[in-house]
């Protein structure tokens, strides 16, 4: 947000738009960061296992990781089970990294070329 010219926002107050008008002129010119930021966060919170076993220890709010380990036991493990489980939980964020790929490599590329 900082990297927005400040004169684009003074020269919107000045033609009289209020603070969400220029919010709205404002996203469009941050959206690539914006994606490169909500994939960043959303990977490891997606595959974070020890912070809702702290929580969220019951099986009514268990979260796809936590899921997973009902099928890995001390004397025997369902691989198949496993390795299915964890592919059905990787489509969210395969889905969520294809839909914001272009605003990530928009950002990673915007400071390459001056």
């Amino acid at each position: 947000m900082r990297q927005v010219p400040r004169d684009l926002k003074e020269a919107a107050r000045l033609d009289g738009a209020s603070e969400y008008q220029i919010y709205g002129l404002v996203l469009p010119l941050v959206r690539p960061a914006l994606g490169a930021i909500g994939i960043f966060t959303m990977i490891p919170i997606w595959n974070d296992l020890w912070f809702p076993l702290i929580l969220a220890p019951s099986s009514k709010t268990a979260t796809i990781t936590l899921g997973v380990q009902q099928f890995l036991g001390q004397f025997i493990s369902d691989w198949n089970a496993v390795l299915s489980s964890l592919t059905l939980a990787m489509i969210p964020i395969l889905l969520f990294y294809l839909i914001f790929s272009q605003q990530m490599i928009r950002s990673i590329t915007a400071g390459a070329v001056k």
